[in-house]
């Protein structure tokens, strides 16, 4: 059995606007969150620069932002995350790369430098009602243990889609590295 004594826990922000959102974000990163996904995908790029810039610099570097890769020149963040409609970037940007994806297939194809990947609906989704999970747990256990022996420069692989507490274990002992949640931690704030 593995240990994973230390999960990997990435949190996706809402779309949304919430109420002391960049002391929520600060608490999360003061607390060892390893990543915090920044994705508005109705901000502009100003907004984005109003909320990277009440978080106090020293948690940029744990910050990976979403659909506006030109604040990384202005920034130090984590890195950049791609959607799973978006293209591979034509230039390589600072820090990580990642993707999201729902569909093994395409997770196997894909021949891009990704540091890491999410991958979901694991469970249904709690953000986005509807949307069920689309992986059985056989073909997930399967897939990432196969894609651990084939290379060790497979990207890590998080759990996305209904993701609460009691499902962290479940998801790490199908092999996943870690978890990404979103409706879980937004559900209840206003």
């Amino acid at each position: 059995m593995i240990s994973h004594a230390q999960p990997k826990i990435v949190v996706i922000s809402s779309p949304n606007r919430k109420d002391r959102e960049a002391r929520v974000i600060q608490d999360l990163l003061e607390a060892g969150l390893w990543r915090y996904h920044l994705r508005k995908p109705e901000w502009s790029a100003d907004e984005l620069r109003v909320l990277l810039n009440s978080i106090p610099a020293a948690h940029h570097s744990r910050i990976v932002i979403h659909r506006k890769p030109e604040l990384l020149s202005e920034f130090s963040l984590a890195g950049y995350h791609l959607t799973s409609k978006e293209p591979a970037l034509s230039e390589q940007l600072p820090g990580t790369l990642s993707r999201s994806f729902h569909d093994l297939n395409a997770l196997r194809e894909t021949q891009e430098p990704l540091d890491y990947v999410f991958l979901g609906p694991v469970f249904d989704s709690i953000s986005k009602p509807g949307y069920t999970s689309a992986f059985h747990p056989n073909e997930l256990r399967k897939y990432l243990h196969r894609s651990r022996q084939k290379t060790s420069s497979a990207p890590m692989t998080f759990a996305l889609g209904g993701i609460i507490p009691d499902r962290v274990r479940v998801c790490l002992g199908l092999g996943f590295d870690g978890v990404a949640a979103l409706g879980a931690i937004w559900a209840s704030r206003s």
